[in-house]
């Protein structure tokens, strides 16, 4: 009879173990599908702002490097084309870099200029000495002819693209200096008259005078 209850015992914990070990395992597996699942799910959306983050942003060329005189043409012909295919907002950005350095190098221009024909006309310079200095005068007066030009152009542009976006009161202000600065003219092509134009109808008296 013992031995009996003993093999019954032994039977009851083996189908205990057969019967509730798989349910355990069948929780655990799903559990686990469960996980993966969402470890892709979260993953899937950061990859993808790490994507946006590499997409390369359209930059104008005058936001990346500094204007200096070496490539101040290049890039006031470059934003006048910008403006020519509508391109407003990123011609102005140029537009606005390249007049206010053109001012500045021909105030510097100006100083200079000052002090060296101090010297031209001290008679205790020697010869080499005002050799030297004119020629630096020389080179000066080219600068100056060549900022000249291209803060008139680049005012006119300027102007001309404020007047494009709707802002008269920023345009009529570069017009205006056009129109102060650069010597009068009735060619159709000159600035002088093109500023006209284009300050005229602002004011909407376009063929007026």
């Amino acid at each position: 009879m013992q031995g009996s209850e003993v093999q019954t015992r032994q039977q009851v914990k083996r189908s205990n173990r057969l019967k509730y070990g798989p349910r355990k395992g069948k929780i655990a597996v799903p559990f686990l599908f469960v996980l993966f699942l969402a470890s892709v799910f979260l993953a899937a959306p950061l990859s993808g702002a790490e994507r946006a983050d590499k997409k390369p942003r359209k930059v104008s060329a005058a936001r990346e490097t500094a204007i200096n005189d070496a490539n101040v043409q290049e890039f006031f012909k470059r934003a006048d084309d910008q403006i020519k295919k509508g391109e407003i907002d990123i011609a102005l950005y140029a537009l606005l870099k390249i007049h206010d350095y053109s001012e500045d190098v021909l105030k510097t221009v100006k100083f200079f200029k000052s002090q060296y024909e101090k010297i031209v006309s001290d008679s205790s310079a020697s010869q080499a000495e005002r050799e030297d200095i004119f020629l630096k005068l020389k080179r000066m007066e080219q600068l100056t002819k060549k900022y000249t030009a291209i803060i008139e152009a680049s005012a006119y542009d300027i102007g001309y693209g404020y007047a494009k976006k709707g802002d008269g009161e920023k345009s009529r202000k570069y017009l205006l200096e056009v129109l102060e600065t650069t010597p009068f003219s009735t060619k159709q092509d000159s600035l002088w008259i093109k500023s006209k134009k284009t300050l005229l109808w602002l004011y909407n008296l376009e063929g007026e005078f």
